[in-house]
């Protein structure tokens, strides 16, 4: 059972802690029916499954589910993204093993890799201007260490590299053109950052007429909080957020449905 702190369940409730604390009377939240717990300290505590719960009862959180031709779109797990001693690093818990993975099941099942990673342009205006307001990415010079793959995931064969100096995957990128050419209809997001650019791809994506897919342990972000009002968002409105065991066996389905054909 995943436990919120009253910062984190208020932010994804959209409201403030002290109307959280308010709302609260004997031990439930009224108006929204959410159980309190506290910590042997005191400390509030709420329960997440409470919340998505919420969610889905106000009309969000349906299933795109999979279609027949997806493909795996794995976005920054360079260097600078997975190194702790870069200024850009995630908190990582498993996603490099579970990209790994994610991949392996992929080209296993005959279904294309997409790896995208961004590039710092300076020549760019686009790049200057995220540049002032996001100074460290500016370490993602395309020369420099920081833009390398990772080396457990650079042991594979991709079927498409993207350096891009945007946020959004799809925007000035052959992807789109590949994606059609292949005829893929779902796409699957790995790698980080979730709240940057798996959120801005899924969104995009979406609107491209494409399912999307997340495996939860395959995402990251820098830190915990974050990662978790991103996935419930993104889960309520515009992908569906499922363990990395129910993406693979979905892929391994639709592999024995292709070769079957």
């Amino acid at each position: 059972m995943k436990l919120l702190n009253i910062s984190e369940a208020a932010k994804l409730l959209g409201i403030s802690a002290s109307t959280l604390r308010r709302l609260e009377h004997d031990g439930v939240v009224e108006g929204y029916g959410l159980s309190v717990i506290y910590t042997p300290g005191g400390q509030r505590r709420y329960i997440l499954d409470e919340i998505q719960h919420l969610y889905s009862q106000q009309g969000f959180s349906g299933q795109i589910g999979f279609g027949g031709k997806p493909a795996v779109l794995v976005r920054d797990m360079t260097l600078a993204f997975t190194d702790p001693n870069s200024k850009l690093s995630i908190q990582l818990n498993g996603q490099i093993e579970a990209v790994t993975q994610l991949v392996k099941t992929a080209l296993a099942n005959h279904f294309p890799v997409v790896f995208s990673k961004t590039i710092y342009d300076s020549a760019d205006r686009f790049s200057q201007l995220w540049g002032q307001k996001f100074p460290s990415i500016q370490l993602l010079d395309r020369n420099t260490a920081w833009v390398k793959i990772h080396p457990k995931l650079d042991e594979f064969t991709y079927d498409m590299i993207n350096a891009t100096a945007y946020i959004n995957d799809f925007y000035c990128s052959p992807l789109e053109e590949f994606l059609q050419q292949r005829e893929i209809d779902t796409v699957i997001l790995a790698g980080t950052t979730t709240s940057g650019s798996i959120r801005a791809t899924a969104v995009e994506a979406l609107q491209r007429g494409y399912r999307v897919i997340i495996p939860e342990e395959a995402v990251g972000d820098r830190s915990e909080s974050i990662q978790r009002a991103t996935l419930l968002d993104l889960n309520a409105r515009y992908a569906d957020v499922m363990t990395l065991d129910k993406v693979m066996k979905c892929l391994n389905e639709a592999g024995s449905l292709k070769k079957s054909k």
